[in-house]
């Protein structure tokens, strides 16, 4: 039996504070948008020794020749767990000239059918080439239902041949998004 009245009243009110510190990461973590750099993509099989891992970004290994690699980025539902929403892609890369390019494609994986479908695509050809990073966003909203699929984002690293003397193509990814539509 307790003496001091106010005792129980405290421990109320530090299971209550307890538990609205333990809920405010979480509701945070529900509203937020997925994000990922480049370095902790999966290289398909065939890139071996291909793509070089620098800090937070992922570009192809050295050289003027000719090369392209596949990178695969999992996408997990951070937003509100219902698994439904819509959200715009975004990336962070560099293409320093015509003879790079970083292809983002957003695809959805049935997980009834098998069926595998791209939802976007954001390619840096479609903006001007600089030696440093841009960031751009697609407009487009698209729908994600993660109750029926499985998502994932696919960067192609592409570099064409170039001539003697000419800059080699340096293509690089920095970092993805998806980002909640408004």
């Amino acid at each position: 039996m307790s003496t001091h009245p106010s005792l129980p009243r405290r421990a109320r009110l530090g299971a209550a504070l307890a538990l609205i510190a333990l809920a405010v990461p979480g509701l945070a973590l529900a509203s937020s948008n997925w994000s990922s750099v480049g370095s902790t993509g999966t290289p398909d099989e065939l890139c071996a020794g291909r793509i070089s891992f620098n800090n937070n970004d992922a570009g192809l290994a050295g050289g003027a020749t000719a090369l392209g690699c596949t990178i695969r980025y999992q996408v997990h539902d951070t937003w509100d767990g219902t698994g439904l929403l819509g959200v715009y892609l975004g990336a962070r890369f560099t293409d320093n000239g015509i003879y790079a390019e970083v292809r983002a494609r957003l695809r959805a994986h049935n997980t009834a059918s098998g069926v595998l479908t791209t939802l976007a695509t954001l390619s840096s050809n479609s903006y001007a080439p600089a030696a440093t990073p841009q960031t751009r966003y697609l407009t487009n909203c698209v729908a994600l239902n993660f109750n029926a699929n499985s998502y994932f984002i696919e960067v192609d690293l592409v570099r064409t041949a170039s001539p003697v003397g000419a800059i080699p193509g340096l293509p690089v990814l920095g970092q993805l998004r998806l980002l909640r539509c408004q």
